[in-house]
């Protein structure tokens, strides 16, 4: 059984490596405010982003309010908004991917590319309704940078439609899923 500090020393772990290393002084400041977050077993989501490897958490359960982020630093309040994207709960995720999607930030683009590979349709809606937001540079270079991970994204989203939503959505383009990844795949195009 894990002591206490060395549960607060791997939640700390785990929260500061979601993000690249220049912001670990806010992630060591957001990490004693966010308290009470157990990440799942899963071992996280590696990808690169603006030349750093981050882990970003499957998932989270976080017991503490969404309202907690108001009382950080611009920043940190970001951040904490990206760490809710991967709560437990569907409806927080979309509450706050919808606040993350018009940051221009590197290390917020793996945030909101997760969800695009998630079964809330919902949430793929969200995404789709705000795209015109999201800068075609960071999410192309984000893309180019991790080719497995982006695949293996559409493929855990084609499974979904084909598992839920396949009887409803005939047709691909009629699914907001496969709409999303032709939409990144062109932004990995351009250069």
């Amino acid at each position: 059984m894990e002591s206490d500090n060395a549960t607060d020393s791997h939640r700390g772990k785990t929260i500061a490596n979601a993000f690249p290393p220049y912001l670990k002084m806010e992630a060591d400041c957001l990490s004693l405010v966010i308290g009470d977050t157990k990440c799942a077993d899963h071992r996280g989501v590696e990808v690169t982003t603006d030349k750093n490897r981050v882990v970003v958490p499957y998932r989270i359960h976080h017991e503490g309010s969404e309202q907690d982020g108001k009382s950080l630093s611009r920043t940190q309040s970001i951040m904490y908004s990206c760490l809710l994207t991967r709560h437990h709960n569907g409806y927080v995720r979309q509450r706050q991917l919808e606040r993350i999607l018009p940051v221009y930030e590197p290390w917020v683009v793996p945030f909101v590319v997760q969800l695009t590979g998630e079964y809330v349709i919902e949430i793929l809606d969200t995404c789709e309704s705000h795209f015109s937001l999201l800068d075609p540079l960071l999410y192309g270079s984000f893309i180019r940078d991790n080719p497995k991970y982006f695949q293996a994204t559409r493929d855990r989203m084609i499974s979904y439609w084909d598992c839920y939503y396949r009887r409803l959505y005939k047709r691909k383009p009629d699914y907001v899923g496969f709409r999303l990844f032709d939409r990144f795949q062109d932004f990995a195009s351009r250069l």
